[in-house]
């Protein structure tokens, strides 16, 4: 593997930062951290999804052409259907809105 090397006339500087948080902001950030990780569950299984039914289309004999459109997993395909999803899903629609952003 290659040594990182800055280049010619820069520095490279480094911080690290101890959290201490109180109750509160602990629970805070337990809650956020959750919410990154539901949604990126669901965007993998939404994803997999069409996968799958595409592997057992192909499986029942149906032609590439015929089967479901793979759904895709660009950056924003991905928040826009999300966006929509998180307001109907019963999963996110009770805590979503204290970890948007």
């Amino acid at each position: 593997m290659k040594k990182f090397e800055p280049r010619p006339g820069f520095v490279v500087q480094a911080f690290r930062f101890a959290l201490d948080p109180n109750v509160t902001q602990e629970q805070r950030l337990r809650s956020h951290c959750g919410a990154a990780r539901a949604a990126y569950n669901w965007a993998v299984s939404w994803v997999m999804a069409s996968w799958w039914q595409r592997k057992a289309e192909a499986s029942y004999g149906i032609g590439e052409e015929e089967q479901t459109p793979w759904r895709p997993w660009s950056l924003l395909v991905l928040r826009k259907v999300f966006n929509e999803v998180k307001k109907t899903d019963p999963r996110f629609a009770g805590w979503w809105e204290e970890n948007s952003k």
